[in-house]
């Protein structure tokens, strides 16, 4: 015990001397400078070295050894370096959007080879305040280390991942550097000894002959939401196509709306809930394809309201009674059965015997979703009372009773003295513990636009206290927590990043923004996106060969990673990669970021994020699979952490089940109806081709939009300017159309 204590203290000393060689007054002796401001890279001897000014001293933040050096020149704009095996140009550049200043390492290798590339890092102390290396391994008030995974059948696993984005910082100063070409595949591994870090870049394939490649060093002074403006700077420099969908929003919405049919079941009536799995090669058990008859739901039932939303507009819009009996069927199925003790809250899934018993137990408690047949849930329950409240403030004549008066004081008792909400409780509305959970608070933000939905509907001003007490202690989390504030929620570990922690705190501060109009809520919002951006640009997946990403040379430009354990459960697949349904939720709720801001980003990535969850979703995509009927339009379902042990999704191809809750892709629509399938605004002269459409020209002296059509069949869309219809557009088959505005 005595001899640990001595080299760990050893280690601090060891630091606290290496510390005081890279923190200095003055810059070292160096045979070249580029300086602006605060930022400094220099060439000493062969070690470029990027420097910091702060507080007094010279920051070394980051250094690359070159070799043999063989000429140096500098302009004041650029350094010219001649090694032994090419030559390396490094100059400036700026994104005066994300006030960023950045230098540029152009490399030229005379023979590349495998081009490796190399830098070491310096942190302000041992350990790194946070450290993210795209999305393949991420850490906080940790020790950096190696990627924990080397399996080496699957390079989407392994320490060999194609990752573009290298961000660390501590002290509040932050060093990140990326690549620029994502044609080339690249192999991206760290390399830690003791408190020091190296990160490479290697190609897969060496190269024999001359090669020009492009890196980026960041650094400056920022916190770890910082990464979340390089990922934007990078994304203004990617030029790497968005994928094109294969059908339009509107075609999309009703053929899976079309599936319903195929799922009813029967609780109190046919009809009132609806099947979440259709199970086909599911561990060999279902060769035919089985749905189970006894599942109520799956485990959001919001998914069920959000029908009921649906079959409400359409009703609404039609004029047809049978969507009215749907709408309520469905409110009356889920709001007045199955109560949770004495209270009025109702259970948010409830699981039959059949998906209670099948191998392997999937929703067995402790597996890794929170089925918790038993429990209140805090992502499910606010969700599904907020589709249900979206009625209510609609129309009452849908509902038994006054719903919302029914639950306000049950809903009142779950919050927890600090503003939190538990994720778990038991029947009688106390606090129920989840073995395992870094954090028991997971979800707290999911509860803000419920809160607000009820306060609208009763006026009762408890609900107004509890939602502003909820934000407050959501911002509260952010600043301690960062990231993982956001938590897991489809998974036993909610201290990692999931897309459905990311999309419910930035609906809920949305949400707050438009009820409050409060700044400091579309502020928190922008601060969300930044690590929401980290998670959609940064990491560059290569498509398996064979499979229908490299058919169709998809790029990663833009996905979002549905979850991250301690690897890209989802990305690598390529099976369900773009799988997660709330990823469309995503999209809606980015264009609303940008309604509220008027940044072009935003809807450029809302973009990307919806038109992803219909890369593999149709005819096409499904082709050779002999269940195509039966899932048309679905998601494929998997079980990460069981399917990385078991070897399947090897090889980019689903083996177990197909899930059908497929409802949030509901927002696509929402998407059509608020801003268009082609959306301008003229005080702001930005234009953007949404719903399988491109801009192509824009003349603003002129008042003329240039469209063409994406699809090689005609397509009608809708045409929005200043956030209001303007009229509907038909297109032939790629054609190209001009909008005056």
């Amino acid at each position: 015990m005595y001899e640990e204590i001595f080299i760990r203290q050893q280690k601090i000393t060891d630091y606290t001397n290496r510390a005081r060689y890279y923190k200095l007054p003055q810059l070292p002796e160096h045979e070249a400078e580029l300086i602006r401001g605060d930022k400094a890279v220099v060439l000493c001897g062969n070690l470029l070295r990027a420097y910091i000014f702060e507080r007094g001293l010279w920051r070394k933040k980051a250094e690359s050894d070159l070799g043999e050096v063989k000429n140096v020149s500098c302009d004041g704009e650029s350094i010219f370096i001649e090694t032994a095996w090419g030559s390396e140009r490094i100059s400036t550049g700026e994104d005066k959007e994300e006030n960023e200043l950045y230098f540029i390492r152009d490399v030229h290798y005379n023979c590349a080879g495998n081009a490796l590339y190399r830098s070491a890092y310096f942190n302000e102390g041992p350990i790194a305040d946070f450290t993210y290396v795209s999305l393949k391994w991420i850490s906080r008030k940790m020790n950096q280390g190696a990627y924990p995974f080397d399996k080496s059948w699957s390079d989407y696993l392994s320490t060999a991942a194609n990752n573009r984005l290298f961000f660390t910082c501590s002290g509040h100063l932050y060093f990140g550097e990326a690549y620029l070409e994502t044609e080339l595949d690249r192999i991206s591994e760290t390399e830690r000894d003791d408190t020091e870090l190296a990160h490479t870049f290697r190609l897969r394939k060496p190269v024999d002959g001359p090669l020009d490649l492009r890196y980026f060093w960041f650094f400056g002074k920022g916190g770890e939401e910082h990464v979340g403006h390089l990922s934007n700077v990078m994304w203004r420099m990617d030029k790497s196509p968005v994928h094109i969908p294969q059908t339009d929003m509107a075609d999309f919405v009703e053929k899976f709306v079309s599936i319903w049919k195929r799922s009813e079941l029967k609780g109190v009536e046919e009809g009132d809930h609806y099947a979440a799995h259709y199970f086909s090669e599911f561990f060999g058990q279902f060769k035919d394809g089985y749905r189970p008859p006894d599942q109520f739901g799956c485990s959001w039932l919001e998914y069920d309201l959000l029908k009921a939303n649906e079959f409400y507009r359409r009703w609404k819009e039609t004029g047809d009674e049978e969507f009215r009996r749907k709408t309520v069927k469905l409110l009356n199925f889920y709001l007045y059965n199955h109560y949770v003790g004495d209270s009025k809250l109702t259970y948010p899934f409830h699981t039959g015997d059949f998906m209670r018993d099948i191998m392997p137990f999937c929703e067995k408690t402790g597996w890794g979703a929170p089925f918790e047949a038993g429990a209140l849930d805090s992502l499910a329950l606010p969700e599904m009372i907020y589709d249900a409240m979206m009625l209510y403030l609609e129309d009452k004549t849908l509902f038994q009773t006054d719903y919302p008066f029914d639950i306000i004081d049950d809903v009142l008792k779950l919050q927890q003295k600090d503003g939190h909400f538990r994720r778990l409780y038991n029947a009688d509305l106390t606090p129920k513990e989840k073995a395992g959970w870094v954090s028991q608070y997971s979800e707290t933000q999911t509860w803000i636009p419920a809160l607000i939905k009820l306060y609208k509907a009763t006026k009762d001003e408890r609900l107004r206290t509890a939602y502003l007490k909820t934000a407050e202690r959501c911002m509260l989390d952010i600043e301690e927590l960062g990231l993982f504030s956001m938590g897991g929620c489809e998974t036993d570990y909610p201290d990692f990043w999931d897309v459905d922690g990311y999309r419910t705190m930035l609906w809920a501060f949305l949400d707050l923004y438009d009820q409050e109009k409060d700044p400091v809520y579309l502020e928190t919002a922008e601060k969300i996106q930044l690590f929401g951006s980290a998670m959609q640009m940064g990491y560059n997946i290569p498509n398996v060969p064979g499979s229908f990403y490299d058919k169709i040379n998809w790029r990663s430009r833009g996905m979002i990673s549905t979850s991250y354990y301690t690897w890209p459960d989802y990305s690598r697949t390529q099976c369900t990669a773009t799988g997660n349904q709330s990823v469309a939720w995503i999209g809606y709720l980015l264009l609303r970021l940008y309604r509220a801001t008027g940044k072009a980003i935003y809807m450029e990535r809302g973009i990307a994020t919806f038109r992803q969850v219909m890369l593999h979703r149709d005819e096409k995509s499904l082709e050779g699979n002999p269940h195509k009927e039966q899932i048309l339009y679905s998601i494929y379902e998997n079980n990460p952490q069981m399917d990385d042990e078991s070897g399947l999704y090897k090889h980019s191809y689903p083996e177990n089940s197909y899930s059908l809750f497929i409802d949030l892709y509901l927002y696509l629509g929402n998407i059509l109806r608020e801003f268009g399938g082609i959306c301008i605004d003229t005080r702001k002269k930005q234009a953007f081709g949404l719903d399988c459409v491109k801009i192509t020209g824009t003349d603003w002296e002129k008042g003329e939009i240039t469209v063409v059509n994406e699809l090689d069949r005609p397509h009608n869309t809708s045409c929005f300017i200043n956030g209001q219809k303007s009229c509907d557009v038909a297109f032939a088959a790629g054609e190209s159309r001009t909008i005056r505005v």
